[in-house]
């Protein structure tokens, strides 16, 4: 029974302990979405297009708007890092994209956000969620408009499930004006296990503890009558 026990104490160890090293699960800059004849969008002169898809990313539910790409500087607004291409989250409306888990464990979303030049802050509101969880909500000044695009780094750590959607979704005035993301990188920091395991191990250790008390000895009785 002992070695029954250090058993089930060494297996609940192995998957409690988390991975150390850091993976990286996708990194999306939008700059090679297909165009359907055989190039990538955005890779000549500026303009915009909704897509269905774009890289790890798909179109949220709702309004059927699609991901909105744009490219070339179109709306005053030049990508960074060499880039051409990046998201608006508004496209005729407030419109999302997510992404969905197929992992569990502690991430790390990194990405660019700006907001739209010239536009008011009650526009440029994007969001971030896991599945009904708010992770953090972006936007522009706190008063008047953003006269360029600015683009800063974003940094957002959670713990998600396999099966979770990240998302990402405008939440401002649904006026076809919205923020910029570009450059998302999804980083796996440590895997943790899935309930179901948690669940199986708590079970295992209960019914090791269960069968230790049915072999106990039973105590000696003494009759002195």
């Amino acid at each position: 029974m002992r070695k029954l026990l250090v058993s089930a104490l060494v297996a609940a160890s192995a998957i409690a302990s988390p991975a150390s090293a850091a993976t990286t699960i996708f990194s999306e800059g939008f700059e090679n979405v297909p165009n359907g004849s055989g190039g990538t969008i955005g890779s000549s002169g500026s303009g915009f297009t909704f897509v269905n898809s774009a890289g790890q990313w798909r179109a949220g539910p709702g309004a059927n708007r699609g991901i909105e790409l744009q490219w070339g500087g179109v709306g005053g607004a030049p990508a960074i890092n060499g880039g051409r291409v990046f998201v608006e989250l508004d496209t005729n409306g407030n419109s999302s994209m997510f992404y969905q888990l197929a992992s569990s464990g502690v991430f790390t979303l990194d990405f660019l956000f700006s907001p739209r030049p010239n536009v008011s802050r009650l526009s440029n509101i994007v969001e971030l969620w896991l599945d009904n969880q708010l992770l953090g909500s972006f936007t522009g000044p706190t008063s008047g408009t953003n006269p360029s695009t600015v683009w800063t780094q974003q940094s957002v750590g959670f713990t998600g499930f396999a099966g979770q959607n990240l998302i990402f979704r405008a939440a401002g005035t649904g006026d076809s004006l919205g923020g910029y993301i570009d450059n998302t990188t999804l980083t796996l920091q440590s895997a943790v296990p899935e309930p179901g395991t948690w669940m199986l191990m708590i079970l295992g250790l209960g019914a090791v503890g269960f069968a230790m008390r049915r072999r106990q000895k039973p105590a000696v009785r003494f009759n002195f009558a």
